[in-house]
């Protein structure tokens, strides 16, 4: 979950000066650790999202990351990089979800780990 955090925290802290580093991720130890900072963190995260307003999703960012094959850079919308942060979370979370089914525990929400476009009827497992 630190990791995911980690991505919207790069956005916001990029936001002001529309410069969005995503090489330059925290790390939050503390959250990654202590489940009360955890919450913490996203708790701040989920405010951040929140106070955004539907104008802000047009504004133009530079994103930085490196690929693999070297740094990159290139314009976004803010809404362009949430989106793509979102569908990272969802990533994770379909990589987890995997992992919790193979160990025989059941999620309470089976949806967990899909986007909520897909369709119902594919949600079956």
């Amino acid at each position: 979950m630190r990791h995911i955090l980690d991505v919207f925290d790069c956005v916001f802290d990029g936001l002001e000066s529309g410069n969005i580093n995503l090489i330059n991720r925290k790390r939050n130890e503390l959250a990654e650790n202590f489940t009360e900072n955890g919450i913490a963190y996203f708790e701040d995260i989920l405010n951040r999202l929140k106070i955004l307003e539907k104008e802000d999703f047009n504004k133009i960012v530079m994103v930085t990351d490196d690929l693999g094959l070297g740094i990159v850079s290139a314009n976004y919308t803010l809404g362009g990089i949430l989106i793509q942060a979102h569908s990272h979370a969802i990533h994770h979370f379909a990589s987890v979800g995997y992992v919790i089914s193979q160990l025989g525990i059941s999620l309470p929400d089976v949806d967990f780990g899909f986007n909520p476009t897909t369709p119902k009827k594919n949600l079956s497992r």
